[in-house]
């Protein structure tokens, strides 16, 4: 009778137009990975945070920790060398390793001891270079140097040693060095290699973005094979590798396979509850199956409606999305249970009866949940838009679709199983207050326990698997927390602006560190200082190196020469850099910009320099970030200060979205 009572034709061109607007919104709508671009951009902390992580050039790096169960630096060599190749050969990465650092750091210890006299500061030479020159710390530096040459380590060192015996360069270096991942990390046929000699790091630097899923799963299935091939070439040789990858790769794919896996379960177990509750409270089970269809159909049609405004939309956004059906569900039971009677009923029928009911619940849903938008959280008014459009449209197929599908619908044979129902009209049929007065007893009693945690630590909201996390902790422990550091990023018309504003940073900076705020800093103007910071470093090394210290520090490398065994004349090269005076500036040589952090931005437009600071003991990072800050071209991103600051902004949100939706 029910089958009977179906205008089929009317179902089909429904079916149909669900399946083409379903397709038509999957095929145009893009889901987007990237959390970052849902944040509230109107706060400056989260804005320059945003903009540092979109733009550094490390934020794709894949980062591989090999060991191997021999436990030798060779076997772990042999192994990264195979892994190199593989990913050289697949055409996925623009640079793989550290051959390109390898390749010019020769060059760039050259020109530093080249230019000894531009890259000091009064201080730094008061401070640090002025030690250096006591005799007896003179005699103790020749001493070394001329035992190094008698060993294999000084093989083919002797004219750098000519040009800097005192070992100036490496307090230029120096300023470097907390760039590197762990300061215990050793230098094995070009590769760093953790001080016991057991782990050994890879890296490499995709040409797509990491976390564009498809790019990601293609990384993820070739770490894999050179495990099995790894596996494959030495397990025949006792020996077995491990690779822990970590990389922005791997946080994309979990989130996209948690956001679906969780969507996925949302929906099921609410059908389910949905489907179990309707097959007992309807007369006729199949009739209040049906309750599903608007919800199914409104979130359908609100889903290609937001295609037509954008082309991507958040996982987040997703994610809460499918708890759509289990709030819009309502107006189909509504209209359904008017419409399954023990008498004959039609579909307009049952339309006048439901519409007052659910309309004034339609518009308060709607409207509440579209007024997300001022909540500041992007991702927080994209939930609100997508909700909003589905319960209005469930709404309103339930008053279009379902008259003209049902026009007449049959009695019902039975009454139905409502064992909730009646359950309700014994418990509110009473006039006695006895009832309400327990209810309330009972919700005092319960308010006691009822000590709400807002939980603001971005760890715990944290959608990546178990096995990227113990990744990342193995990765960490072994070569440093990277989360530690501080980075600062200036951006400018060009690399020369780049070096001009960095001569006023590094002073800013090196204030910083003589203050304790700051333990380490660098900026390539410590390096390559632009015109006015060359001018002063280079009056100041003359200041310095006044005739008298000059003639004592001749005297005593002449003592100490013919005791250690140099030849006279030994360090002429050297006391012809202390006199030199005629240097020019010079801007930025193009091959030294990917190892002092210097990278073009948006196709070349602008520029940025990327530095990474460590705070200091005095380090407090809201005095810092409004010191810093201050300046248009100068953003920093404060990993800890960042997750303070969002979590405390994402607590706020959801109350202020709980208010409006309330």
């Amino acid at each position: 009778m029910i089958l009977k009572s179906i205008r089929w034709p009317y179902a089909i061109i429904v079916i149909a137009a669900a399946a083409a607007l379903s397709y038509a919104s999957k095929s145009r709508l893009s889901v987007d990975m990237d959390i970052t671009k849902s944040l509230p951009v109107d706060d400056r902390v989260i804005a320059d945070a945003e903009y540092v992580m979109t733009h550094h050039p490390v934020k794709d790096r894949i980062v591989i920790d090999l060991s191997s169960s021999r436990g030798d630096t060779d076997t772990l060599v042999a192994g990264a060398r195979a892994i190199e190749n593989r990913f050289a050969e697949s055409g996925l990465f623009r640079s793989v390793g550290l051959d390109e650092y390898q390749s010019i750091f020769p060059e760039l210890i050259s020109y530093v001891m080249e230019n000894l006299p531009v890259l000091f500061t009064a201080r730094e030479l008061e401070e640090k270079v002025k030690p250096l020159l006591v005799p007896a710390r003179v005699k103790e530096t020749l001493a070394d140097n001329y035992a190094q040459l008698l060993n294999l380590e000084g093989i083919g060192q002797g004219n750098m040693m000519a040009a800097d015996p005192l070992g100036l360069k490496n307090l230029v270096l120096s300023r470097m060095a907390h760039l590197a991942p762990s300061r215990n990390i050793q230098i094995v046929q070009g590769r760093l290699v953790s001080s016991d000699g057991r782990h050994l790091l890879i890296t490499a630097e995709p040409k797509g973005s990491a976390t564009d899923t498809a790019v990601a799963r293609k990384i993820d299935a070739l770490v894999r094979s050179c495990a099995a091939d790894l596996e494959k070439t030495y397990r025949p040789q006792g020996t077995s590798f491990t690779l822990t990858p970590v990389g922005a790769y791997r946080a994309a794919l979990d989130n996209e396979d948690t956001a679906r896996k969780d969507t996925e379960k949302a929906v099921l177990f609410a059908a389910i509850g949905i489907v179990i509750l309707l097959l007992v409270g309807f007369p006729r089970p199949f009739i209040g199956v049906l309750a599903l269809l608007p919800a199914v159909l409104g979130t359908i049609a609100a889903s290609f409606v937001y295609s037509l405004f954008s082309r991507e939309i958040s996982i987040l956004a997703i994610g809460f999305g499918g708890t759509i059906i289990s709030f819009t569900v309502d107006y189909g039971i509504a209209y359904l249970l008017f419409l399954d009677r023990p008498y004959e009923t039609t579909g307009m029928e049952a339309t006048r009866e439901v519409w007052g009911i659910g309309l004034l619940s339609m518009l308060t849903t709607a409207v509440s949940f579209a007024f997300l938008f001022i909540s500041g959280f992007s991702a927080l008014a994209q939930i609100g838009f997508f909700a909003a459009m589905g319960v209005v449209f469930t709404y309103i197929f339930v008053h279009t679709i379902f008259p003209v599908i049902f026009p007449v619908m049959p009695p019902a044979k039975r009454g139905g199983i409502m064992p909730l129902q009646r359950f309700v009209d014994r418990v509110m049929g009473s006039r006695s207050l006895v009832k309400v007065y327990a209810a309330l007893a009972f919700f005092l009693f319960m308010l006691a326990f009822a000590r709400t945690d807002f939980r603001v630590d971005l760890a715990s909201m944290n959608t990546v698997s178990t096995d990227t996390l113990e990744a990342e902790a193995l990765v960490t422990k072994t070569w440093g927390n990277v989360l530690a550091n501080l980075y600062l990023m200036t951006e400018a018309r060009g690399v020369d602006d780049l070096q001009r504003i960095g001569d006023r940073t590094a002073d800013e900076l090196n204030r910083e560190v003589q203050s304790g705020v700051l333990s380490a800093a660098f900026v390539p103007s410590m390096m390559f200082p632009g015109r006015d910071r060359m001018r002063e470093n280079l009056a100041a090394w003359k200041a310095f190196w006044t005739p008298a210290r000059v003639a004592a520090l001749k005297r005593a490398m002449g003592d100490a020469a013919r005791e250690t065994g140099f030849a006279a004349g030994a360090f002429d090269q050297f006391f012809k850099t202390v006199g030199r005076g005629d240097f020019r500036p010079r801007g930025i040589p193009e091959k030294y910009y990917t190892v002092l952090g210097i990278h073009p931005l948006d196709g070349g437009r602008t520029w940025g320099q990327f530095s990474v600071l460590k705070p200091g003991p005095s380090y407090r990072a809201e005095g810092f970030y409004a010191r810093v800050s201050s300046r248009p071209d100068t953003k920093l991103f404060d990993p800890s200060f960042f997750a303070d600051r969002l979590g405390g902004i994402i607590l706020s949100s959801f109350i202020r979205m709980a208010l409006i939706v309330g």
